[in-house]
């Protein structure tokens, strides 16, 4: 008797899920192939040896490839207690070279970095880089990840057309080389408010922002006025979901720059993704947060995040750490949403600048269910045009940003969009800005 190839497909599609499992990793950090504190090869050896499984190492402007990278010992960039440390930390692979009574450590590239650290069981360097300028007086922060060459930055006149070229170079590369690509926009509020939620409601093919990165927070205390993070998050789903569009993915990120000062900013381990996967492979990791399979953290560890779309339900499983208890917040926003806003003036104070704030509904970003324990679900309401759930400790979290939260937490994507839009298609769907 033949098998019908519909038993197939759901046997092959049951068998990846049961496959796969939750992969830890950081996709934004640097190093001294900009402004890092570490050699790449410390920054690396950091997350590998703390649990990590994955790192996208994203220095500024370019990818890693200059076999001809060298910096001078005893500059501002390397001093020489650095250098010492770093030539006897590595004396098999360190390279050394004297010129003009000067002397030079060269820096390995980012294939030869995955070369001594891939591991297929249990270790990967995803190749990726940041770019960075300052547009019409906004720092304008992306991530382009999964990328095997630099990738120029474009300039626009405002933020928003700068992250839609960027984006579409990004995504470009990645159609012409068959490599699936990701494109994140960094730290929107750092260092005040530059990036406004209006960005990436205007941006729908944006799907993946820094809800928390534990060095982008407000530099400056913020008008009473401002949304947090998570306000920033559900205004930009709630417009994007009822226009008939995907929604934005949160993720947590450490950027960090110092490995080696624990009382200072920018450290290694406080804000991080875990993506469930088929397989350690970039490919696979990439398309997996494509379909929302990931949660952000800067300390809660999820056992599992389960979204039953015929029943309309999230549930959600913390992994206790001991002594330690959790309260699991599901947000939404309801369908019809008021959409009004007004306009506030945040005037410039010291270094602080001036900003030009909008104020939006507070029926964006509602609360709707509140429990306790390790265990927690929330089934959507008819006019729920989606649902997320953010899930704090009792542990408080270390020094910390304006960015990240007082205690630890763990935020799971949004679900349910899919559903409430199949019941409620959009008769005028505006496309995407090209």
């Amino acid at each position: 008797m033949k098998t019908s190839f519909v038993v197939v497909l759901f046997t092959v599609i049951a068998e990846a899920v049961l496959a796969a499992q939750w992969y830890r990793g950081n996709l934004h950090m640097h190093s001294m192939w900009s402004d890092g504190n570490v050699f790449p090869e410390n920054a690396v050896a950091w997350y590998r040896d703390n649990g990590y499984q994955f790192v996208c190492l994203s220095d500024h402007q370019i990818l890693q490839t200059d076999t001809g990278a060298w910096l001078e010992v005893g500059s501002k960039r390397l001093s020489r207690a650095a250098a010492d440390a770093y030539v006897k930390g590595h004396p098999a692979s360190a390279e050394v070279k004297k010129e003009n009574g000067k002397e030079y450590l060269r820096l390995k590239t980012v294939w030869e970095l995955k070369k001594a650290f891939d591991d297929p069981a249990a270790f990967l360097m995803i190749p990726g880089h940041e770019l960075n300028r300052v547009v019409a007086g906004m720092q304008v922060h992306m991530n382009a990840i999964n990328v095997h060459a630099t990738i120029p930055y474009r300039y626009g006149d405002t933020p928003a057309e700068t992250f839609r070229r960027v984006e579409a170079a990004v995504r470009a590369w990645g159609d012409e080389q068959d490599v699936h690509t990701l494109f994140m926009l960094n730290h929107p509020t750092w260092p005040y408010f530059d990036i406004k939620p209006e960005v990436l409601i205007a941006l729908p093919q944006i799907r993946f922002f820094e809800v928390c990165n534990a060095d982008g927070g407000s530099v400056y205390p913020p008008h009473r006025s401002w949304y947090t993070m998570e306000k920033f998050w559900d205004i930009v789903n709630a417009f994007r979901v009822e226009d008939g569009y995907d929604p934005v993915f949160g993720t947590a990120s450490d950027d960090t720059h110092n490995y080696t000062n624990p009382a200072g900013n920018a450290r290694p381990g406080e804000g991080w993704v875990c993506v469930r996967s088929a397989s350690l492979d970039a490919g696979a990791l990439v398309q997996a947060m494509y379909r929302g399979d990931f949660y952000a953290s800067t300390g809660v560890s999820l056992a599992d995040v389960v979204f039953d779309e015929a029943a309309g339900t999230l549930r959600v499983k913390v992994n206790q750490e001991k002594d330690m208890t959790y309260t699991v917040r599901f947000t939404t926003t309801k369908a019809g949403f008021d959409r009004a806003t007004e306009t506030f003036d945040d005037p410039a104070k010291g270094k602080k600048p001036a900003r030009t704030g909008i104020r939006y509904s507070d029926a964006i970003g509602k609360t709707v269910k509140i429990d306790t324990g390790v265990e927690a679900s929330y089934t959507l309401e008819p006019d729920d045009l989606y649902v997320r759930a953010t899930v704090i400790s009792s542990k408080k979290a270390g020094p910390r940003t304006n960015n990240e939260p007082e205690y630890e937490t763990a935020w799971t994507q949004p679900y349910g969009w899919r559903a409430w839009q199949a019941r409620n298609p959009v008769k005028a769907r505006l496309a995407p800005k090209k």
